[in-house]
């Protein structure tokens, strides 16, 4: 009985120490922690596909490394998907960044989700704060990925909303060198009058309400009202029988950044919210381009 007791003691303390030592191990990890293991080798290309860089599911991104990058030369091209900030996915990208991989792009590329909005749930600004996460866990890591943090956002549609307004609002430091906006918004209380129904319905609850209910929300989520002389170039495709994204919001934006002197390029097509494939060779060569400019590839 002496020894069975005494063995129920030794295991007990085993059980309460491995207990605390997992509690040690998963509070010396945050939601920012790069892959486990070493930095993955410089002349290998590298791909990390659903990497967490948040504690929510949707709170992902795939990475792709180039091969022979370091951090002096390898720059960012960060994708984020459309969907009306309701659906959508990053594996809406993940054709057009296969294509670069094939050319043997020297580009490390960050294609994102961020959690969708619901009934009542993930409303503004849950999309723009998982950007910003998404793009502090870059800038954090930077080095482990062999990476440079000058970036440049690309995205669609709702995406390029958030790529924008992230160049426009939150580029402090400077390393978002520009923006690729494809079918994107600029001023969320006009678009509330310039679309669809169907469009209005689902911006109300994204925002947590209409225009005349939520303005501050609404003025904080427009790029068009953070344009200044230092905002830096856009490419800004669209196209001309939208009736998702009128063409007046990228008319509008473009008047103000004429005023504010920015550099931008225009790409508009006689197509409505996508790029329609007779258009795709075009569209997607100007925005690379475009890209070559403002962020050189090494």
């Amino acid at each position: 009985m002496t020894l069975s007791f005494s063995l129920k003691e030794i295991l007990h303390k085993w059980c309460v120490l491995f207990a605390f030592a997992a509690l040690a191990v998963s509070c010396s990890r945050d939601d920012n922690d790069p892959p486990v293991g070493k930095p993955p080798a410089t002349w290998l290309p590298v791909t990390y596909f659903d990497q967490a860089y948040g504690l929510d599911s949707a709170q992902v991104m795939d990475i792709y490394l180039p091969p022979g990058r370091s951090v002096a030369e390898t720059k960012c091209i960060v994708f984020i998907h459309g969907g009306a900030w309701t659906w959508g996915d990053k594996s809406d990208f993940t054709g057009i960044i296969d294509s670069l991989r094939r050319t043997h792009t020297p580009y490390a590329c960050f294609n994102i989700n961020y959690r969708l909005s619901g009934i009542g749930k993930n409303q503004y600004p849950s999309g723009e704060e998982d950007v910003q996460k998404a793009l502090d866990y870059i800038r954090k890591n930077h080095v482990h990925f062999n990476v440079s943090e000058d970036m440049i956002l690309l995205g669609a549609s709702a995406g390029a909303q958030l790529a924008v307004l992230h160049a426009y609002r939150y580029n402090a430091d400077g390393h978002i060198k520009a923006a690729v906006s494809l079918y994107g918004v600029y001023d969320l209380a006009a678009l509330y009058s310039q679309t669809e129904t169907g469009i209005q319905v689902v911006l109300t609850n994204v925002m947590g309400g209409i225009p005349a209910v939520k303005p501050l929300e609404y003025y904080a989520a427009s790029p068009v009202n953070f344009v200044t002389a230092k905002s830096v170039p856009v490419f800004i495709l669209y196209g001309l029988l939208d009736k998702i994204a009128p063409p007046a919001q990228a008319l509008e934006f473009m008047l103000k950044l004429n005023a504010a002197k920015v550099p931008y390029q225009q790409a508009p097509y006689p197509m409505e919210h996508e790029i329609a494939p007779v258009f795709a060779k075009d569209a997607w060569s100007k925005a690379f381009a475009f890209i070559n400019k403002y962020l050189p590839a090494s």
